[in-house]
């Protein structure tokens, strides 16, 4: 009875371990963070929360793809961990974004140079042996007196979109501690946010999760307009069908990526969908537009091959609105 009892307490103590911890890099998730600052809040003594957004995340995700991304979020984590002190609480709240409250009379000037070793190391390749070029973005507040997690996280995170705003040549009022000077009903600022600068010729490139939402939104519409557009699903393989060895795939899905985004109009919209493959939607298109652009692409990819190159770029086409023919996702 004894031996049964210890091993519920152990099962209880490994879920609720899993609910409270991010599965890739095994860091506090948001759920976990939150507990544990808000237990640490209760503690005398001063407090730093960091927020730190990894720039341009969705761009790598879209260039290199998703396990290179997870590679580098992995990578980063294992260097807060080390850089940061054992007793400070380190997570990973969003996709890119991680939290470091940080005790024992840790300044900003601390944090900072911590993170830009955290920077350096990746530059320079790190524990994984890949280099990544990034940097960082940081919102950091410090612990003020009745302070819980929800206003500490608010303020950092304040401060985490105003810095980003000026490192994208925005000047805007600083989100400073304590204050609603970050607070924003301008909107001629809004619109120059929303506005796309240096317009690159061709399609628009995004991660999968912001191509789905937009699909969603797209697929909503056309059910008021009445106009059409289509899916289309661009798969590498051999002969057989089976997908390329990885270093092969590779570096032809960043050829194939370019040519997507000229051959492409400045309308439609793409993303890597996986380390072989690429979906794109064109809007306004009929099911014989989308075939001809499928045979452009296919046209412009195919005629810089080696006629024995043995590589196949097959396609897919669905119209965008049509019922799934079941209710999973």
């Amino acid at each position: 009875m004894d031996r049964e009892l210890d091993r519920l307490r152990d099962e209880i103590t490994r879920l609720r371990d899993e609910v409270r911890h991010d599965g890739l890099t095994k860091l506090y998730n948001r759920t976990g963070c939150e507990a544990a600052v808000a237990e640490a809040l209760q503690k005398p003594g001063s407090g730093l929360f960091v927020l730190m957004d990894i720039d341009r995340f969705k761009q790598l995700n879209a260039r290199s793809g998703h396990s290179m991304g997870d590679m580098l979020l992995h990578e980063t984590a294992r260097l807060l961990e080390e850089l940061f002190s054992p007793r400070d609480i380190v997570a990973r709240v969003d996709g890119d974004v991680f939290a470091i409250y940080a005790t024992g009379g840790c300044t900003r000037e601390m944090a900072y140079a911590r993170v830009a070793q955290v920077a350096s190391r990746l530059r320079s390749g790190g524990h994984a042996g890949t280099r990544w070029n990034v940097s960082f973005t940081l919102g950091i507040t410090e612990k003020k007196e009745n302070d819980d997690y929800a206003a500490l996280f608010d303020r950092a995170e304040r401060l985490l979109h105003a810095n980003k705003a000026e490192r994208h040549g925005h000047r805007v009022p600083r989100a400073d501690d304590g204050d609603e000077r970050g607070i924003c009903t301008d909107m001629d600022r809004i619109h120059r946010e929303l506005h796309e600068r240096n317009q690159k010729r061709g399609a628009f490139c995004q991660d999968y999760e912001t191509f789905k939402q937009i699909y969603r939104f797209v697929e909503r519409g056309l059910k008021r307009s009445g106009y059409s557009a289509y899916t289309i699903l661009m798969t590498l393989t051999d002969t057989k069908g089976s997908f390329l060895p990885l270093p092969v795939r590779s570096a032809y899905m960043e050829q194939l990526g370019e040519d997507l985004r000229v051959s492409l109009r400045t309308g439609d919209l793409f993303t890597q969908y996986s380390s072989g493959q690429y979906l794109l939607m064109v809007l306004g298109a009929s099911g014989e537009n989308a075939a001809v652009i499928t045979t452009r692409i296919t046209n412009r990819f195919t005629e810089r091959l080696a006629p024995d190159s043995g590589i196949v770029l097959r396609f897919d086409l669905h119209p965008v609105g049509d019922e799934p023919s079941d209710a999973e996702e």
